[in-house]
């Protein structure tokens, strides 16, 4: 007796990419949206935070009061909260030993005096001098043959504390330092071109916020 025979399958429907991915096609812009406009929050927050954007303006012959809150490096912040007064701006009449001016340059000597507490956390900050068209020439520890403050904002013999290291804290720390004054001054010099005409001088800790300080016409 003869097998009947089966009659063969029905071919499944072939289904193009485009209806097999046209719900994903239908999300793709959105995500993509999405994707650009988290990107673009990040790069204006990257960018806005890399310069400094937020001044505390202190007019000629005034005194500052600054405060912020700075990152710590171990996941905590730091109260910044000090007051500073620009004493003056001029051509330095002594050099730091050793250091040998460029040719085309000059050197100016920014004279503050700051007060804070003692106990306070005053490292890491930056000096500046700004001129008319807000071109920046940053104070420099070691550079032109001299050495300087590595901490431009705090006595050399007494600066205070430091940010915490952890358990670096207990090695680096040196009980016989005495603690800082509640007012000092210090005495920084900076190198700019010979032309310059400083008209601001800025500190920071943290971008974006600074404290700009206007110089005397």
């Amino acid at each position: 007796m003869s097998t009947p025979s089966v009659p063969p399958a029905p071919e499944a429907p072939v289904v193009g990419w485009w209806r097999r991915n046209r719900w994903a096609l239908v999300t793709l812009p959105v995500a993509l949206a999405l994707a650009l406009v988290a990107s673009g929050d990040r790069v204006r927050t990257l960018w806005w935070e890399q310069d400094l954007r937020r001044p505390t303006t202190v007019a000629a012959g005034g005194t500052g009061d600054f405060h912020q809150r700075v990152y710590d490096g171990l996941g905590g912040t730091l109260p910044i909260d000090v007051q500073v007064h620009l004493d003056g701006v001029d051509d330095a009449t002594t050099l730091p030993d050793q250091m040998e001016l460029p040719d085309g340059t000059r050197a100016v000597q920014v004279d503050l005096t700051l007060s804070a507490n003692p106990d306070s956390v005053l490292s890491g900050c930056v000096l500046a001098v700004r001129d008319a068209t807000g071109t920046r020439y940053d104070y420099v520890s070691n550079a032109w043959g001299a050495f300087q403050a590595v901490i431009p904002c705090v006595p050399e013999d007494t600066p205070g504390p430091r940010a915490s290291l952890g358990d670096l804290d207990e090695k680096l720390s040196d009980p016989e330092t005495a603690p800082r004054p509640a007012t000092w001054s210090v005495s920084r010099v900076v190198v700019v071109p010979e032309e310059t005409e400083v008209t601001e001088v800025v500190l920071w800790w943290q971008k974006p916020q600074y404290l700009l300080l206007e110089v005397p016409g």
